[in-house]
């Protein structure tokens, strides 16, 4: 999928009382206006944004538990993939089916060979049949969601470090997205030397139009994606917002929650009718669902305003994915979720 055919699939006439579930985007904002007005107010923009960059880099370290040295930002993890692409990516890209389509869009870019590895039925997928794909394709570059996009699962600390230990016996160079991993579990991450982690502070932090994105790593693969890092990779209000965000420990631990809160609040809302379609327990700010009752439950909810993100070909015609929407919003939407079922019980 191209960018410009994704853009097409999230475009809604937002008039009424639609209520958008297709962005995974926090349906609210976690600074003030005082804080917007705060952090502009101290921005230098005569100057470049060196200190900007060290001070938030410094903030999510402390925040997020990593060491300040082994962390990097650019515009969007998004940014990061096609640099990560692009040092790595000559000898291929490989990622798994379904997962984060800008994979394959920015390889496509480049014209880089890319390849998948092909869920099973139930959108799980194996060890066994990953490493086969590793010897079958010989790619440069891996990618893998944790938690995973579109499903929600979170993979296992052995299933990574496997991974990591059988992409590092091939030279290949393993990325980990952890865009939505402040959803799930925290795990003892793989150290292998061969594998990056990205992140971004679009999902749980709420920030998505600031584009702000992380990249962590050790050792000389980590140094490599460094070296065609911008010099100024960022802009002073972004990083000065960003910055902000982390001031306050205790007011972000209490955003958080809220966010977590409203995915539980999400997966409830399913959960009301999991017997009738599946809905896989989610490590991440929306919920995915599959089965046959799935068209008729999407249009059901799309004709009483609430949109979520239906899949039109192949293996996804029958799934859809549904993002965390604001607390108020939940008992209508359980209210209509129960209305269907009775429906479908008539």
């Amino acid at each position: 999928m191209k960018t410009e055919d994704y853009l097409k699939t999230i475009e809604v006439n937002q008039e009424g009382d639609t209520v958008i579930m297709n962005r995974n985007t926090s349906p609210i904002r976690p600074l003030s206006d005082q804080d917007i007005v705060d952090a502009v107010l101290a921005t230098p923009f005569n100057q470049y944004p060196e200190d900007e960059e060290a001070n938030f880099i410094a903030a999510y370290a402390n925040y997020a538990g990593l060491d300040p040295r082994n962390v990097a930002v650019a515009n969007g993890s998004d940014e990061w993939i096609q640099k990560l692409i692009i040092q790595f990516g000559r000898g291929g890209v490989l990622a798994v089916d379904p997962d984060f389509f800008m994979y394959q869009d920015y390889a496509n870019q480049l014209d880089f060979p890319f390849f998948q590895v092909e869920s099973e039925k139930d959108f799980t997928f194996t060890l066994d049949t990953i490493i086969g794909a590793l010897d079958e394709f010989k790619p440069s570059l891996f990618f893998l969601s944790n938690p995973q996009n579109p499903t929600g699962q979170q993979f296992s600390e052995e299933f990574l470090q496997r991974l990591a230990d059988e992409t590092a016996e091939r030279d290949i160079t393993f990325v980990i997205d952890e865009a939505y991993i402040e959803f799930g579990q925290d795990y003892q991450r793989p150290d292998n030397d061969n594998v990056l982690f990205i992140r971004t502070l679009s999902k749980i932090y709420g920030v998505a139009g600031l584009r702000v994105g992380i990249a962590f790593g050790q050792g000389p693969r980590f140094n490599k994606l460094k070296e065609i890092n911008h010099p100024y990779p960022m802009n002073s209000v972004s990083l000065n917002l960003a910055s902000k965000l982390f001031e306050d420990t205790k007011r972000l631990d209490e955003w958080v929650n809220y966010q977590r809160e409203i995915k539980q609040e999400l997966q409830e809302a399913f959960d009301q009718v999991a017997d009738l379609v599946t809905v896989i327990p989610s490590a991440t700010n929306f919920v995915f669902i599959f089965g046959d009752l799935v068209p008729d439950l999407d249009q059901y909810l799309a004709d009483n305003g609430f949109v979520g993100r239906k899949y039109a070909d192949g293996k996804m015609a029958n799934a859809a994915r549904y993002s965390v929407i604001d607390s108020a919003e939940y008992p209508k939407l359980k209210a209509t979720i129960k209305a269907w079922r009775e429906q479908i019980e008539d």
